[in-house]
């Protein structure tokens, strides 16, 4: 009998082990998971700030996108058209990237919204220098807020 009980309080410690373990496996998880969102949104940022940054530190690039937005891109010259391209398309692709850590879940929808219609507002002028969408979730997302009806 005394085999019986001591089999019965081993068996009850390691079920309340295993509960626990669970029970802090769980709470590693959410804190991973929460880890990871402050990081995918402190990237962002940082992105955001080094783009800033180098707009702002640049010898040409302010004047070649205010010639751009106020002349038309038929005013720039090959040079100036080539680098404003390069520009433009670094950040399309920096909101693409913020889309993808969205669309796994690191950012919130409403920092989505924002990449994605700020995105739909300069899609006409990205056309107008030659830059299209390819179909990536971000690109379809954009292509909806624009109201274009090849959307997915």
């Amino acid at each position: 009998m005394n085999s019986e009980k001591l089999n019965s309080w081993l068996t009850l410690a390691a079920n309340v082990g295993v509960v626990i373990g669970l029970g802090l496996l769980v709470y590693e998880l959410r804190e991973s998971q929460n880890l990871a969102e402050t990081d995918a949104a402190v990237r962002k940022l940082d992105q955001m700030q080094e783009a800033f940054v180098e707009m702002a530190v640049s010898e040409s690039l302010p004047a070649i996108r205010v010639k751009a937005l106020t002349e038309g891109v038929a005013s720039l010259d090959p040079v100036e058209l080539h680098r404003l391209n390069m520009w433009e398309r670094s950040v399309m692709l920096r909101m693409s990237s913020q889309y993808v850590e969205f669309e796994r879940g690191y950012l919130d929808k409403a920092t989505a919204d924002g990449i994605v219609n700020s995105a739909a507002g300069f899609l006409p002028y990205w056309k107008e220098l030659g830059i299209e969408l390819g179909y990536s979730g971000f690109d379809n997302a954009v292509r909806q807020a624009a109201g274009e009806e090849n959307a997915r």
